[in-house]
Parts: C-alpha cells; sequence; structure tokens
C-alpha cells in the first residue's frame, strides 16, 4: 500500500511539472489573446502626474479597431460627463458643463490612454520587448514599446497584463527621462463586446 502512495505522489509531482506553463506558452497565449481582440470596453483609474500635484481621474473607455473609441469622464465631479469620441476620421469632445462640442485634433494626447493605440504601437515599434514581473504577489506579463512622435512627456509605454485571467492590469507612459507621466489602473475588463459604428458617432 506504502509503494502504491509513493508511486501515486511522485506520478502527481511529475504531471504537475509537465502541466506547469513555461514563459513562452504565457507569452504567446497573451499576444494570440490581443490579437485576437476587435474591442473592448474598460473602466479604468487615471493619474496624471505633470510637474504639480498628480490629477486623478474615473473614466469609462471603449475601442473598436482600427481607430474608434470614445472616453467618459466619470470622475472628478467638475468633469463628470466629459465625453471624447472618435469615429476613426474625426474626434469630438463634449463638456456638459458648458455644454459645448468642438472638434480637435486626431493625433489627440488621449489616444495614449487606450489599449488599443498601444497595441499599434508595439506593431509598428523594433524595439518592443515582452517580460514577466512580480507585483503585490501577483504575476504579470510586461510588454514595453516606444510611442511614435519623439514627443518630450510620451516617450514609451508599458502594459501589464494578468497571467491567470490575461486581462490588462496596469498601462504606464514615460517620458523621455523614463518617469511616469502616465498610470493607467483597470478595474473592469471586458473583451469583444458588442458595439456598432454607431456607437463612436456624436450625438
Amino acid at each position: 500500500m506504502k509503494k502504491v502512495l509513493c508511486v501515486a505522489c511522485i506520478l502527481l509531482i511529475v504531471l504537475s511539472a509537465c502541466g506547469k506553463k513555461t514563459d513562452e506558452d504565457i507569452f504567446y497565449s497573451v499576444q494570440k489573446k490581443l490579437n485576437k481582440m476587435e474591442r473592448y470596453s474598460c473602466e479604468i483609474e487615471i493619474t496624471s502626474i505633470g510637474n504639480k500635484t498628480p490629477q486623478k481621474y474615473e473614466v469609462r473607455q471603449w475601442f473598436k479597431k482600427p481607430n474608434m473609441y470614445k472616453l467618459e469622464v466619470m470622475k472628478p465631479e467638475n468633469l463628470k460627463g466629459k465625453v471624447t469620441i472618435s469615429d476613426g476620421n474625426k474626434t469630438y469632445i463634449y463638456h456638459p458643463q458648458i455644454e459645448q462640442t468642438w472638434m480637435v485634433q486626431r493625433n489627440s494626447k488621449e489616444k495614449n490612454l487606450f489599449l488599443g493605440y498601444f497595441l499599434d504601437n508595439c506593431l509598428k515599434s523594433e524595439d518592443s520587448t515582452i517580460g514577466r514581473k512580480t507585483k503585490n504577489d501577483m504575476e504579470y506579463v510586461i510588454i514595453d514599446t516606444n510611442i511614435p512622435g519623439n514627443h518630450p512627456y510620451y516617450s514609451k509605454e508599458r502594459l501589464w497584463i494578468h497571467t491567470k485571467n490575461l486581462k490588462p492590469a496596469y498601462l504606464e507612459v514615460f517620458d523621455n527621462k523614463g518617469n511616469t507621466r502616465i498610470y493607467i489602473e483597470y478595474c473592469k475588463f471586458v473583451y469583444d463586446p458588442k458595439l456598432s459604428d454607431d456607437f463612436f458617432q456624436m450625438k
């Protein structure tokens, strides 16, 4: 009986070791999940770090490939309801406090807040890297990439992805000196929700 138990234990150890995912397995799973994604929605907490006191925002976000997006501010109260929306050709901002809508340039810095544009930057950059890190006892895949345009405040980005559920956890934007300028925490993230093109039209 003891011999049977010993053999069973050895088999369990061997099978567990064989079933453990390697870094390459995890990296492939992450890349496959992100590449298949056509749309997403999420709620995020943004910390914008400038020369003064960091500013914090709570925002809803929607994105549809290749370049449609919508961003709605929930907090702070003085910006609640502010919407930035792009149909892929034109980008508009609506501010409820003054009840006005205006068009902005497509290369708005708010693009740096969207995972879709991060992935686009990864494809275009020859210097993107992928690795693994542990933070608060959780394991993540991290992807680093450059931001095109040589902007002094938006030079590089880093995406943190949970290794278990393959959902984004954090997104950091760095200036050309390596300082964090934007820190995003994903609170709720949904892969491929139903979003029609009309959703990205300013009403």
